[in-house]
């Protein structure tokens, strides 16, 4: 089934690497426009979360959160983001200056719902060099993951699995003779691994090398650049892993942008079948048309969604997030499904498919979320200021952060958050002579990650309480006495 989407999107054109996923700042250039600043807090002085724009209001949107990771290169702040509907920030974690946060999302670790995501520095060619982070439903810090046996983990992938594993990405460059892709004979290549950790202990249950099983002719750049001209400077990315999951029957999923191709791999190392690129096992050749693909996904033992960037360099005119149906008796394949656009998304992205058939897409390279119903129409479109996601989710979350709000005065204005807590529906402000004697004095509604109370004058000694909808105090800060 093809379903037509009605609303006309932009089409974004970019100049990126081509051999690997592109860096934010490439995103932001090819909008021509000087990307907002962030805006500071006045009770969280340390953060600087983004000013997130609703570009379609939402409209009979699946329950949950929008969960992104905006990267903000070298200069800017960047960090997981959970937002409402309306684009304002739930909960906001900045990470260190320098590096930054990819595929934040909830996940399951030992039966209980956590935050995860990967942080760290990203090369300009889409490399990522970094670990990985596990959140409890408080916002604590809960496990810190890191590759095995002396590698880097990569930003593409960090998937959770029911066995108390993860899957990651790694990038490994090693000098290699190039001269059968049309390289030098002293190159430099990137081997794409796949690791399978024990998270508890942080060892190795699986890990596979592509180098070992994958010639490089497979690879779409090979035999033209960047095989032709290869250093250690420049490595060639031939394989370019960019997500790694569960498949039917113990097996792994993995998908490679570089070859335009999916990889079903054995417990053994060895692969199964391979669905796109140069050596597909499945057709017809329109179906498994795909390009410079992100995300892989099954969805029971025949269906895949996926995100089919279509370039860069440019192969399809716009990006397709699309659902396949796999007959692995007669090796064939059909698409059942395209949520259609006009966007063209260079590098990145996802498909996350929604209960009752909608879905919800994060364009990559492009800085928006959007959700469609299951007939294909928008029913909701985010748009973040400067950088980009390189996935977006719309997911279920009742964290607590526990502890009390906080609040700050400037002049006769009261500031209050509390960053994490979810169902505040209205601030109150008390405010008195002294921290004895405060009275309600005003209140206004709950307005994002930080809201602003104005007051007749400038408050002696102020708190602020939180309030649920049905008039319930969830929480009231110290007394603050300016």
């Amino acid at each position: 089934m093809r379903v037509a989407l009605p609303l006309a999107l932009v089409l974004v054109a970019f100049v990126v690497v081509a051999t690997g996923c592109g860096v934010e700042t490439k995103a932001t250039a090819s909008t021509g426009a000087t990307p907002p600043k962030a805006a500071s807090l006045h009770t969280l002085p340390d953060l600087h979360p983004p000013t997130l724009r609703v570009d379609h209001p939402a409209q009979g949107t699946s329950p949950g959160y929008v969960f992104v990771a905006e990267k903000g290169g070298k200069d800017k702040p960047s960090g997981p983001v959970i937002a409402d509907n309306k684009g304002r920030v739930l909960w906001y974690h900045e990470v260190p200056a320098g590096l930054e946060a990819t595929d934040f999302r909830t996940q399951t670790y030992r039966g209980k719902p956590v935050l995860t995501w990967w942080q760290g520095k990203i090369s300009k060619a889409g490399v990522g060099q970094g670990k990985y982070e596990i959140y409890d439903s408080s916002y604590r810090p809960l496990k810190t993951l890191k590759a095995a046996n002396g590698l880097t983990g990569d930003l593409h992938e960090f998937e959770l699995t029911p066995r108390g594993t993860a899957f990651i990405s790694i990038y490994r460059e090693l000098p290699y003779d190039l001269s059968p892709v049309g390289g030098p004979k002293k190159g430099y290549v990137l081997d794409s691994v796949v690791q399978e950790l024990n998270v508890a202990t942080g060892k190795v249950v699986f890990e596979w090398h592509s180098l070992d099983h994958v010639p490089l002719s497979e690879s779409l750049q090979a035999n033209r650049e960047p095989a032709h001209h290869a250093s250690k400077k420049r490595p060639f990315d031939y394989f370019h892993v960019n997500s790694i999951a569960d498949g039917p029957g113990g097996t792994i999923l993995v998908s490679a942008r570089n070859t335009s191709a999916l990889y079903l791999l054995r417990r053994d190392g060895s692969i199964a079948w391979r669905l796109g690129g140069r050596q597909s096992d499945f057709g017809p050749k329109a179906a498994v048309r795909f390009f410079y693909q992100h995300n892989a996904r099954f969805h029971g033992p025949s269906t895949i969604s996926l995100f089919d960037n279509g370039g860069i360099p440019r192969a399809e005119k716009v990006t397709r997030p699309i659902v396949l149906r796999l007959d692995t008796a007669k090796k064939t394949v059909r698409v059942v499904k395209i949520f259609r656009t006009k966007i063209a998304s260079p590098f990145e992205g996802n498909l996350q498919l929604l209960p009752g058939g909608g879905a919800f897409v994060g364009w990559g390279g492009v800085r928006k979320v959007t959700e469609y119903s299951a007939a294909g129409k928008v029913r909701f479109q985010l748009t973040l200021p400067y950088g980009d996601t390189y996935r977006g989710y719309r997911l279920r979350w009742s964290g607590n952060p526990g502890g009390k709000p906080l609040v700050a005065v400037a002049g006769d204005r009261v500031y209050a958050s509390w960053n994490g807590k979810l169902g505040i529906a209205r601030w109150q402000v008390l405010a008195g002579p002294d921290a004895a004697h405060l009275a309600p004095v005003a209140s206004r509604p709950w307005g994002g990650l930080e809201t602003q109370i104005a007051l007749e004058t400038p408050p002696a000694a102020v708190a602020v309480r939180a309030l649920a909808a049905s008039g319930r105090t969830l929480g009231q800060s110290a007394v603050l006495t300016p």
